[in-house]
């Protein structure tokens, strides 16, 4: 242990305002900084009579490292007491706004743990070790510091175009089931807005009709998967808007009917799950695979497996199906895609395979969202799926949530909210090409 006096320099290194530092001292590696208030002359609160000293309290509370040490203020709380008789009060603590009563931790170092969370994307254990605190204290700090800043109502302003779109929240379990949440982002600046327990049309529509009727009718655009329930809420709560489903999640449901045909012909066939060395079970990836991704091997050799495994050419026939539906997207305007909708529907009807019946009716029910795409200006779910993938990044690095409202904070903290960071300038310019 170490024992520095020369307090004048630290204070100005502690740099908080009303403090003085009385005594450093390092002890395994961290600084100790003994610290007190300059305030001499106190009056009491109640009858304004100059109160005395009662003794002190030493109270150590974390702060922020120094020089790459962690830091600890002990600090000498002062007593007071009102010499006054007839005065109510008897004795009290003094106080500071930089210090909480009762607090681990300096609100300076609660900031701090709040934005490693927020900002640099940290778990909250994580960011507990970092300054020495229970989970439950960081998590209080982050508390502090995030759920004003969520409720604030200023946070959606100005938003004119919406993704929805289902998320995973907790894995089944032995006792429960998968549970899930609706994200809705904003496309236009990349973030999400909020997080609502449950998947359905309800969920959805009471986060909607909360937001009023002023906030709604501004929306313009608002995309979705083809889920019938968040379609219904969209369509209630937003006038003006106009919902397209992109070509991810419309190709994904001709890829799934490819999937469908393939499984049930293997069964037909063999009698029984893919195997190994089956052909369709090893052209499986190659069927979801885009035509034009394919070189003229890969292509043919995908052919040969399929013509071996599937006799009637009812795989074959999903695969063209599935085709014919990317066409729809590719197209050059709404004109050209209604042309290649009606062959994709007359070719679902030719070829009388039931999955890819069941995909042109899923198709003809979401007709006029997919070909929203193309009146649109080609408007995606992409910025959801990544921020899905943003999402579940933050989940796994915490090993999961329990708690709807922790996993909430932590998303939109992360992930929804804009944090005012002091950026970090260059201090030097362009470095040479030959440098030793």
């Amino acid at each position: 242990m170490t024992v520095f006096h020369d307090s004048q320099s630290t204070t100005a290194l502690v740099g908080m305002a009303g403090f003085v530092v009385g005594a450093q001292t390092l002890i395994d590696g961290e600084w100790w900084l003994h610290v007190e208030t300059t305030a001499s002359v106190v009056g009491c609160e109640v009858c304004g009579t100059r109160a005395v000293g009662h003794g002190r309290t030493r109270t150590p509370v974390r702060d922020l490292e120094i020089s790459g040490r962690p830091t600890v203020l002990v600090w000498a709380k002062r007593r007071w007491r009102c010499p006054d008789p007839d005065c109510e009060v008897s004795t009290w603590s003094e106080h500071s706004e930089q210090i909480n009563p009762k607090a681990v931790m300096t609100e300076r170092a609660r900031k701090a743990l709040a934005d490693i969370v927020n900002i640099e994307g940290d778990t909250i254990a994580s960011a507990a070790a970092t300054f020495g605190a229970g989970w439950h204290t960081a998590n209080t700090a982050v508390a502090a510091y995030t759920d004003p800043v969520i409720a604030d109502p200023g946070r959606l302003e100005g938003v004119t175009a919406i993704g929805v779109d289902e998320k995973r929240f907790l894995n089944a379990t032995p006792k429960q089931r998968t549970r899930f949440t609706t994200q809705i982002v904003d496309l236009e600046n990349h973030r999400i807005l909020d997080v609502v327990e449950g998947r359905s049309r309800s969920a959805l529509g009471e986060w909607l009709a909360e937001r009023g009727e002023e906030w709604c009718a501004q929306i313009q655009v608002a995309t979705l998967d083809p889920a019938a329930g968040y379609r219904a809420a969209l369509e209630e709560h937003l006038p003006n808007a106009t919902l397209v489903v992109d070509h991810f999640h419309a190709i994904k449901l001709g890829n799934t009917a490819i999937d469908d045909v393939r499984r049930r012909v293997q069964q037909d066939t063999l009698g029984h799950r893919g195997r190994k060395g089956d052909p369709l079970y090893r052209a499986r990836r190659v069927l979801l695979s885009a035509s034009e991704r394919l070189t003229e091997e890969r292509f043919e050799w995908m052919q040969a497996l399929v013509a071996a495994g599937d006799p009637d050419g009812e795989l074959g026939a999903a695969w063209n199906a599935k085709e014919l539906l990317r066409a729809v997207y590719a197209s050059n305007d709404l004109a050209h895609a209604k042309r290649r909708l009606t062959d994709f529907y007359q070719y679902a009807a030719e070829v009388d395979v039931h999955e890819v019946i069941r995909l042109a009716r899923t198709i003809d029910r979401w007709q006029n969202e997919i070909l929203a795409y193309h009146t649109m200006g080609h408007t995606s779910n992409g910025r959801v799926e990544n921020l899905h993938m943003l999402t579940e990044k933050i989940r796994r690095n915490s090993h999961g949530f329990t708690n709807i409202t922790n996993y909430r904070r932590r998303i939109l903290g992360c992930l929804g909210t804009q944090w005012d960071t002091i950026p970090t300038h260059r201090i030097r310019g362009r470095q040479p090409h030959l440098i030793a």
